[in-house]
C-alpha cells in the first residue's frame, strides 16, 4: 500500500510462518511528545474510499482529507483488541517513533487522533505496492535491482540507528515502493527506541524468517538485529526465499542457529561476501555499523550522496495512472466495504473513559494545500 501495514494483514492473507512474534518485556517510559502545531482533526475530516489492508487490530483505509483533497493512508486500530493482545506499549512506541522520524525512505505520519474505541494514524499513501508483492510476481530479483533496494533500505536503517531506534521487523511486507520506485519503510509496531542508559532490548519479537538469533536465544539484542534481517532480506531478493526457510518453524530455527546459509550458484562473489558478513549467528561478528556495510564491495557502485537525494533512478518504476490507482493492492481488501464501525458492547462506558492514550494526538506542522 502505500501503506500495507503488515500488522494489519488478515491471517488468511499472510502465511502463518510470516506472522510477527511478540512478547513484550521492554517497559521503557514513553517520553512526552515534542511540541507540535497541533490542530484538531477527527474522522469527520476524511472521506474513506477503499480498504487497503486488514487484520486482527483493525484496517488500513485509503482516505481523502475533505478540506485539502489530499490522499492518505489511514491506519485504524481497535483499542479493545490492542488491550486483549497486550500490545499497548508497542502501539504507543509506533506512534511516538512515527511522530519523530523524518526520512525520504520512511513513511511519514501526518495526523493522529483517537475515539473512545479506536486509534487512528494518518500517513502518506505510498501506492507502488509492497516489495513482497513485486518479489512474489518476479520470483526473485536481478542483482542490480536487489542492490538498489538494499542500498535505500540501508539508508533508512542508518537514519533510524542514529536516532537510537532499532527497527526489528525488516521484511518484504514492510518495504513499500513509491510511484517512482523508491523505498519507504513502514510499520514500526515492533520497533524499539533506546533511552539513556539502555544498551540492549529483551523483547521476543519479529517475524520468524528474519528473526536474529540473539532474539531467538533471548540473550539481549541491539541494532545488530537489523543487519541480520537485512541479510535475510537481500538473500530472499536474490534467491526467491529466505535463507533458512522451512515450513517447520522448529527446523527453521535450528538451521538458523547451527548452519551457514546456503549460497546459491548464481550469487556474485560480492553478494556472497556481504551475506556471510550479515548472516553471522554471533552479532559481534557482524558489521558494527551501516557505514561499515556501505564499504562492502557489493555496494561499490553506489553514489551514496546521490542515493540520499533519491537522485539515482530506480530500476523498476510502477505503472500507475494516478494517486488512487490501486493495481498493486490485493483485491481481497480493496473490494471490501469501507465500514469502520466497532461491534457493539466491545467497551463499556467506564472502560472507554479509562482507555485514553495520552499524547497520541498529532498534526503535521506544514500547512495543507488544495490539490487541483
Amino acid at each position: 500500500m502505500g501503506c500495507c501495514f503488515n500488522c494489519l494483514k488478515s491471517d488468511d492473507a499472510e502465511p502463518s510462518f510470516k506472522k510477527p512474534l511478540t512478547e513484550d518485556t521492554n517497559r521503557s517510559p514513553m517520553p512526552q511528545e515534542s511540541p507540535k502545531a497541533l490542530s484538531p482533526v477527527d474522522l469527520n475530516d476524511f472521506i474513506i474510499e477503499k480498504v487497503l489492508g486488514k487484520g486482527a487490530f483493525g484496517k488500513v483505509f485509503l482516505v481523502t482529507k475533505k478540506d485539502s483533497g489530499q490522499v492518505y493512508a489511514m491506519k485504524s486500530l481497535r483499542k479493545d483488541m490492542i488491550e486483549q493482545r497486550n500490545q499497548k506499549i508497542h502501539t504507543k512506541t509506533e506512534r511516538q517513533i512515527l511522530g519523530e522520524v523524518n526520512s525520504p525512505f520512511i513513511v511519514q505520519l501526518r495526523f493522529a487522533f483517537q475515539t473512545p474505541e479506536k486509534l487512528y494514524m494518518v500517513m502518506d499513501f505510498i501506492n507502488g505496492g509492497e516489495l513482497f508483492f513485486h518479489l512474489r510476481r518476479c520470483s526473485k530479483f536481478a542483482e542490480d535491482r536487489t542492490l538498489f533496494y538494499a542500498a535505500e533500505i540501508l539508508e533508512a536503517l542508518e537514519y533510524l540507528h542514529m536516532q537510537g531506534i532499532i527497527y526489528r521487523d525488516l521484511k518484504p511486507e514492510n518495504v513499500l515502493l513509491d510511484s517512482e520506485g523508491h523505498v519507504k519503510l513502514t510499520d514500526f509496531g515492533l520497533s524499539k527506541k533506546f533511552f539513556s542508559g539502555e544498551k540492549k532490548a529483551y523483547s521476543f519479537c519479529g517475524t520468524p524468517e528474519y528473526l536474529a538469533p540473539e532474539i531467538l536465544k533471548g540473550i539481549g539484542h541491539d541494532h545488530a538485529v537489523d543487519f541480520w534481517s537485512l541479510g535475510a532480506l537481500i538473500y530472499e531478493m536474490l534467491a526467491g526465499a529466505p535463507p533458512f526457510y522451512s515450513r517447520n518453524r522448529d527446523v527453521m530455527f535450528r538451521n538458523m542457529l547451527s548452519k551457514p546459509a546456503e549460497m546459491k550458484s548464481h550469487f556474485s562473489a560480492q553478494a556472497v561476501d556481504l551475506l556471510r558478513s550479515l548472516l553471522q549467528v554471533d552479532p559481534k561478528r557482524r558489521p558494527i555499523s551501516t557505514a561499515e556495510i556501505k564499504k562492502q564491495p557489493f555496494f561499490s557502485s553506489i553514489d551514496w550522496e546521490k542515493l540520499k537525494k533519491r537522485s539515482i533512478e530506480a530500476p523498476f518504476k510502477p505503472k500507475l495512472s494516478g494517486i488512487k490507482d490501486l493495481r498493486y493492492f490485493d483485491k481481497i481488501f480493496t473490494d471490501e466495504p469501507t465500514d469502520d464501525s466497532v461491534p457493539p458492547q466491545t467497551l463499556n462506558s467506564v472502560a472507554k473513559a479509562a482507555n485514553k492514550y495520552d499524547d497520541f494526538t498529532y498534526a503535521e506542522v506544514q500547512p495543507q494545500f488544495k490539490v487541483d
